[in-house]
């Protein structure tokens, strides 16, 4: 085999490893931190990828569906180690959410954006009551309530915005 094909080969492997790592990436949890970080890295890029506010809010707000999702999956597979890392991203990313559709003045965002955050409450809620609130020296659970809070307080900046615009 000359070495022309053998470089050929290895590059033809070497992109199908990273075409199926960022495939595999999609459904990887904070418990295998490899593919996590290339999720986290790809859905970056990806968000910066986004010129225009109305396609980022979208993308965000999938991620949304995405970060309760790891959420829920680390409450249930008993990973409390990761429920803080798990529960940051989810807050964080409701915070943008909500400034983004504000700044904006996406007045057409703000329903479904009610219904979504409201919808995810309900989640938190179940998250909260079956983590087992016994266990020494972990009180991760506090932080599912936090994200529970948090979306309280992002409801009423979309529902004072809401309010505001009706004003006029």
């Amino acid at each position: 085999m000359s070495d022309k094909t053998k470089i050929k080969l290895g590059s033809i492997i070497f992109l199908a490893v990273i075409a199926l790592s960022l495939i595999i990436s999609q459904i990887a949890s904070p418990d295998f931190p490899l593919l996590w970080n290339l999720k986290r890295s790809q859905e970056k890029v990806f968000l910066r990828l986004k010129s225009n506010p109305q396609e980022k809010l979208d993308y965000m707000k999938g991620l949304l569906d995405r970060r309760l999702d790891e959420l829920s999956k680390v409450v249930s597979n008993e990973n409390y180690g990761y429920v803080l890392k798990s529960s940051l991203r989810y807050s964080t990313l409701a915070g943008q959410i909500t400034e983004q559709i504000i700044t904006n003045n996406f007045k057409d965002e703000v329903q479904p954006t009610i219904d979504q955050f409201t919808a995810h409450q309900k989640v938190l809620m179940n998250l909260y009551e079956i983590y087992p609130k016994n266990i020494p020296n972990n009180e991760d659970w506090k932080f599912i309530q936090d994200d529970y809070n948090y979306l309280k307080i992002y409801l009423g900046k979309l529902s004072k915005s809401r309010q505001e615009e009706q004003k006029f």
